[in-house]
């Protein structure tokens, strides 16, 4: 497709988004469904409150959704956990002051604001924004309220400002922190490839919002929250793992009921990822900074366990990358197809949750990050530009 193609047609698409989503918010003439934005609404009432550390406690928060809705706690059908550090509740405290489907609505519509600017600091086009916009898992994220958004808005200013703009960069990064789950790989990844900057400023970012969370919020939320960890990996990786997980554990829990056996593919995939990435960062420098990029994106997504579908928006992100690259550089064979099978896969959960959708997605722009970072441009592509 053309840019102007995608523009329109990918407007037509954002437009029927926001649409839905305002059909099933403020415009409902009862309440909206319940959501996962119900528990960020919560609390963050609990913390405007003075109550920070009730949001870790499931019956508490349960009761403040309850509270919400206008109902009994047993008809909510159990609680929308709290799953955050503390630091994340300065980004949910401004919805308590509105009602239910306003402050889902305002939240959706901030994150994708800030996802649009993102996407415009990787490639300066509006089609590309619109086209990052109107990807299935953008709706699938703004249909549950859930911060998928501004995760992938957050890793988009990571790379785009990496290399330009480190201490800018460095910022995106240290928010990132308020999930933790995809920090796994990054930190190695600039320390090993001597970004000195980046690093810096990420922890100095990431230990000022920790400290002020404990100022603002007291040191009961942290003691709230560490234990919490553990309880909430069981709660959601133990026993019969929702399909609503997409990673290769949940996939592998799922097909055979073994946790040790999961984890344990799980983790062979999870070097695996690592490995290709650590080699497009470090043994292939002239590896193009788009094709680095994507792979550290699908890498963080690929090596956690805990990953849901609501998490999908950064695929988009890291397909732009790859596409920016295309642009410059010709596209290879196949590519374009691929990457926009891995940003259409999203739509498959709306209509079927399975475990291996998004594992699958980020494999394919692990592959492509990696051909194409393996690749050598050479003088005759150069003259074809």
């Amino acid at each position: 497709m053309t840019g102007p193609i995608v523009l329109v047609f990918g407007s037509v698409v954002v437009v029927l988004y926001a649409l839905v989503l305002l059909s099933g918010t403020v415009l409902r003439s009862d309440m909206p469904m319940r959501a996962d934005l119900l528990a960020f609404l919560a609390a963050a009432r609990l913390a405007a409150a003075g109550q920070a550390a009730s949001a870790y406690d499931w019956e508490t928060l349960q009761l403040a959704q309850a509270a919400i809705l206008g109902t009994g706690p047993q008809a909510i059908g159990g609680a929308l956990g709290w799953l955050n550090p503390p630091h994340f509740f300065f980004l949910v405290l401004p919805l308590a002051a509105f009602g239910y489907g306003w402050a889902w609505l305002l939240w959706t519509a901030v994150t994708a604001l800030l996802l649009a600017a993102a996407a415009w600091t990787v490639l300066p086009r509006g089609a590309a924004v619109i086209a990052v916009l109107a990807a299935p898992s953008v709706m699938l994220t703004a249909s549950v309220g859930q911060n998928g958004l501004l995760i992938a808005a957050l890793f988009a200013f990571t790379f785009a400002l990496m290399d330009r703009r480190p201490l800018l960069a460095g910022l995106a990064l240290g928010l990132l922190t308020v999930k933790p789950q995809f920090g796994l790989l990054l930190p190695a990844l600039l320390l090993l490839s001597g970004r000195w900057r980046v690093f810096g400023a990420a922890a100095i970012v990431a230990l000022a919002a920790m400290g002020l969370a404990w100022a603002a919020f007291g040191t009961d939320a942290w003691l709230a929250f560490l234990p919490s960890l553990a309880g909430n990996a069981d709660r959601m990786l133990g026993g019969e793992v929702s399909p609503r997980v997409q990673s290769i554990y949940a996939f592998l829990a799922r097909l055979t009921g073994r946790q040790d056996f999961a984890m344990a593919g799980h983790a062979l995939v999870a070097v695996l990822a690592a490995s290709l990435t650590l080699y497009l960062w470090l043994r292939r420098p002239e590896a193009s900074e788009e094709a680095r990029a994507a792979s550290a994106i699908a890498a963080s997504y690929l090596m956690t366990p805990y990953v849901w579908g609501y998490d999908t928006p950064a695929l988009p992100i890291a397909a732009l990358f790859l596409a920016r690259a295309a642009l410059r550089d010709g596209w290879l064979p196949g590519e374009k197809a691929l990457l926009l099978l891995a940003c259409l896969l999203p739509a498959v959960l709306i209509v079927l949750q399975h475990s291996l959708v998004m594992p699958l997605a980020w494999g394919i722009i692990l592959g492509l990050a990696w051909r194409r970072g393996a690749t050598t441009i050479t003088p005759d592509r150069e003259a074809g530009r």
